[in-house]
């Protein structure tokens, strides 16, 4: 039996907040709609009242968890920071949204394989991309003295996003002592045990 479609809006965030959560667990392809159906309580014909197909689905929740990511991103360094806090920060807002947002895994996931022809695959390479590049222009802003250190801080900001978005990652990380950990490495600050 599926539940009747009261509150349209709540039943929309329930299907991308399920499907988001199915698709990190199983992969996108991995996942169908009629699961998402099930997993909801919704008849197939809701869920596509709703997303007229699996792509559709997929491009909403990932825009709507970039977009998120971006503005905690934008948060994590607004301030007056020395370039070790801003890049501990982005690592921190990284790690925590990852907890939050597993679905934001298949920005590094989906792309990988011989299907990238596939309009869904092209536009998820299209959204690393994008964060790459976001990431790149925030840690291209900080004062670093040295002009050596400031090329190395843009592709450890590249490499923390694949491995922050890593749907491999362990669910009981800390992210404050992983981003003690890893801005450590690039400014030889004492790690935390």
């Amino acid at each position: 039996m599926t539940l009747k479609i009261k509150n349209k809006p709540q039943t929309r965030k329930k299907i991308l907040k399920t499907a988001g959560r199915l698709f990190s667990q199983r992969g996108y392809f991995g996942t169908s709609m009629e699961e998402v159906a099930k997993e909801v309580g919704v008849g197939k014909s809701a869920l596509y009242y709703h997303f007229e197909s699996k792509d559709a689905l997929c491009k909403e929740l990932m825009l709507e968890s970039c977009e998120e990511l971006k503005t905690k991103l934008k948060k994590a360094v607004k301030g007056n920071f020395t370039p070790f806090d801003v890049l501990f920060n982005i690592v921190k807002a990284l790690l925590d949204f990852r907890l939050k947002h597993p679905e934001i895994g298949l920005l590094t996931s989906v792309g990988l394989s011989k299907d990238e022809k596939m309009p869904i695959v092209q536009f998820i390479v299209g959204l690393r991309m994008e964060m790459l590049k976001f990431i790149r222009e925030l840690v291209g802003r900080l004062d670093f003295v040295c002009r050596k250190t400031r090329k190395f801080a843009s592709v450890f900001a590249a490499s923390i996003l694949g491995f922050a978005l890593n749907p491999l990652l362990p669910e009981d990380m800390k992210p404050k002592e992983m981003s003690e950990n890893l801005t450590s490495l690039l400014f030889r600050r004492k790690a935390v045990s």
